[in-house]
């Protein structure tokens, strides 16, 4: 094959290894990574303060069933 079939939609030249271009490369990627919804990075920043008041609210609620269940029975 010759060298246009090298050229493909899509495709972009990767920075040489140890350049400040490949640094930035490597790190836009690793941000892209944890800002995924099923990212394994557990340092990854998920929620915030909505999803905090909802965990205080649900325990809450499951604290009051529980008291309710045993002054009913």
């Amino acid at each position: 094959m010759g060298s246009s079939g090298s050229k493909r939609k899509g495709r972009s030249h990767l920075p040489k290894v140890g350049t400040p271009a490949n640094n930035q490369h490597e790190l836009d990627a690793r941000r892209q990574r944890a800002l995924h919804p099923f990212s394994e990075d557990p340092s990854a920043k998920r929620g915030g303060a909505a999803s905090q008041i909802t965990a205080v609210i649900v325990g809450v609620v499951l604290a009051i069933g529980v008291v309710g269940i045993i002054i009913f029975t």
